[in-house]
């Protein structure tokens, strides 16, 4: 699959990542997760663990109305041969609430690109 952007650096992947959730790009997004990923969505109930089940879950979120969006805040990388790890904060617009929320990918380099092979999100909790 393609993405909108190159992903030849592991700090490409957050921002290809937010790219196509942004255009709403189903292909873009879930083209950036390695056929074996696991995904805890921000949304989701179950640990997602199959390509048709993160299909899935980004087809359900890119379809609700008002067109969610995220916004990158900071982050961390740490780059570990073939893997790397980035932890982060964002928002999320849902609907219409702007929500704070916190993420993880682990990465890992196939060939000339990095794929997202495990990826947690959730809500801050409150303070």
């Amino acid at each position: 699959m393609n993405t909108p952007r190159s992903v030849t650096l592991p700090g490409d992947v957050t921002l290809a990542w937010m790219e196509a959730f942004n255009t709403g790009s189903l292909s873009g997004i879930t083209g950036l997760y390695d056929p074996q990923a696991v995904l805890w969505g921000t949304t989701a109930t179950d640990l997602i663990d199959t390509p048709a089940g993160i299909i899935a879950y980004f087809e359900r979120v890119l379809a609700l109305q008002p067109a969610p969006s995220v916004k990158l805040g900071p982050s961390r990388l740490r780059v570990l041969d073939d893997m790397a790890l980035v932890s982060g904060h964002y928002e999320l617009q849902l609907g219409h609430q702007c929500l704070p929320a916190r993420y993880s990918m682990a990465l890992k380099r196939a060939s000339d690109r990095w794929l997202i092979v495990d990826h947690h999100s959730s809500l801050l909790p409150a303070s």
